[in-house]
């Protein structure tokens, strides 16, 4: 059982004979029950400060729960935009490869279509020569035929009567 200052103060002590004097005792217990009213005063006192110190603690580790709360929900958030992001991106990569293949693919049929109008041009260029020279020929057999004919007119207006070898025979 804890002994507090009024437990000595009012302890009285039996009475023998040669005992001790009762002033230097009565004054000693009052010293001593001053001095335990003295040590439980600084112990409430402590006790008052620890509990304070206690509530600061709490309040201390309530503030770095929620700073670790925030921090986590900070880093979160901030993975969730690194993924929206990197989706976003993967989109856009997506959506230009498609563009760049259909352009690439759209770019390919007009080349192709290029190339087969070239082949048709150098196709009619090689059909127009060839008739073209068929037909320079032909004005030139002609122009030959011409001369030939000018050639005996001329003759006959000056009196010959043989006739040059015709082209025909030669």
């Amino acid at each position: 059982m804890p002994l507090t200052p009024l437990d000595i103060e009012s302890h009285r002590f039996k009475r023998e004979f040669a005992g001790y004097s009762k002033n230097e005792v009565s004054t000693f217990l009052r010293a001593a029950a001053d001095a335990l009213s003295q040590v439980t005063l600084e112990r409430e006192e402590l006790g008052r400060m620890l509990q304070a110190a206690r509530g600061e603690v709490d309040d201390y580790r309530n503030r770095e729960r929620i700073l670790i709360d925030a921090l986590a929900a900070s880093e979160k958030v901030g993975e969730e935009r690194r993924a929206a992001a990197q989706r976003e991106a993967e989109r856009i990569v997506g959506e230009a490869r498609l563009q760049a293949d259909q352009l690439l693919a759209r770019t390919r049929e007009e080349i192709t279509g290029l190339q087969q109008h070239i082949i048709r041009i150098k196709t009619e260029r090689e059909m127009f020569e060839s008739r073209f020279s068929a037909l320079l020929d032909e004005h030139r057999r002609l122009l030959d035929i011409r001369r030939q004919e000018a050639v005996v007119t001329d003759r006959l207006r000056a009196g010959r009567t043989s006739l040059p070898p015709s082209p025909e025979h030669e």
